[in-house]
């Protein structure tokens, strides 16, 4: 489900579908329909009628294929987040649930597949913003969803100009309309509103960090002992398939990025970088001689505009003092890794 359904909280954030098998009579018989519960109105996940039908969707399609069934759908609004599970799965009317976290501790009374897809929280950005840091984002316009992970976080933290939405639509159409510089949203939903909407003028970053990225799994009633290893089959077989829905949908596909504490991997990624394309000017690990190029005085120099001069210097260059603009030279991901290099050596 999109954040915008925060009944069964930031846990069910990726459930959107339902999916329960005729069992036949005959133990060790695959299953002759795959009755599908889903969420009518839910893209990425699952949407009813003609169209697009969402990842999960097409996933209990290709199941049932596998298992030799046709389907059968029971729309269900999965509104009310984990009373979805027990009105439909832990009731018997459902056999299999796709789309819960793959967490033992989620809920004891449910059996979990093999994790077939992770997803998680984004921060979104335009392409020429370069965020390595959360308090990168300090000064910005940041859109955060209520109820969201994100939202406490940034009001846990202090000093962030943030605008709360009721959901991850909104957030993005105000992303849309420059009404907010960037946005903290659920991956998945911020990935395909980008493409279908947006243009694909946006920059869908993961999020790494405690309680902002999970695996999908399907869900079983703990009695399932024939279903459960013919999934977990299935979607062993089905993997490259489920990454090419993933891609066809929009699904963020970069690393998660950890903006919470510094990367030592990172910092040792922009090291290299700046090493091969600025020692040449600024001198090996941006230690030079010449005060005015000696990058360890940044933000010494600059204060809490470092960032956006940073990004400015790079971008736009300054040719009057002989620095080339980097905007078609360098990715996002090589800047971003530079700038936390830098920071990673200020004075």
């Amino acid at each position: 489900m999109t954040s915008s359904r925060r009944g069964l909280g930031a846990w069910l954030l990726a459930a959107a579908l339902g999916a329960s098998c005729a069992i036949p009579s005959a133990a060790g018989e695959p299953p002759s329909t795959l009755r599908v519960c889903a969420d009518p109105d839910n893209l990425p996940f699952s949407r009813e009628g003609a169209g697009e039908r969402g990842l999960l969707v097409e996933l209990a399609e290709l199941i049932a294929a596998k298992l030799g069934a046709r389907t059968e759908y029971t729309w269900w609004r999965t509104l009310y987040g984990k009373r979805a599970v027990r009105n439909t799965l832990l009731a018997g009317r459902c056999d299999a649930f796709f789309g819960l976290p793959y967490d033992r501790e989620f809920m004891p009374t449910v059996a979990l597949s093999r994790p077939f897809l992770d997803v998680g929280w984004a921060v979104v950005t335009p392409p020429e913003t370069v965020v390595a840091r959360l308090d990168d984002l300090r000064g910005r316009r940041v859109a955060v969803v209520f109820g969201s992970p994100l939202q406490m976080l940034l009001a846990s933290r202090g000093g962030f100009d943030t605008l709360t939405f009721r959901d991850d639509h909104e957030a993005l159409d105000a992303l849309g309309r420059r009404a907010v510089d960037a946005a903290f949203v659920w991956g998945p939903t911020a990935g395909y509103v980008n493409a279908r909407k947006l243009g694909g003028r946006y920059r869908v970053l993961p999020m790494a960090g405690e309680g902002l990225q999970w695996k999908m799994a399907i869900g079983l009633r703990k009695d399932s002992d024939e279903l459960g290893p013919r999934l977990d089959h299935a979607l062993a077989d089905l993997a490259p398939d489920i990454q090419r829905l993933a891609a066809r949908y929009g699904f963020p596909t970069a690393a998660p990025v950890d903006l919470l504490a510094g990367d030592a991997g990172a910092v040792a990624a922009g090291r290299e970088a700046f090493n091969q394309h600025c020692s040449h000017c600024h001198s090996p690990d941006a230690i030079s001689p010449e005060p005015s190029r000696d990058l360890r005085r940044l933000r010494a120099r600059y204060g809490p505009t470092t960032l956006a001069v940073f990004q400015v210097t790079v971008l736009a260059g300054r040719p009057e003092k002989g620095m080339p603009r980097f905007n078609d030279a360098l990715t996002p991901d090589t800047i971003r890794t530079v700038w936390t290099f830098l920071e990673s050596i200020q004075d």
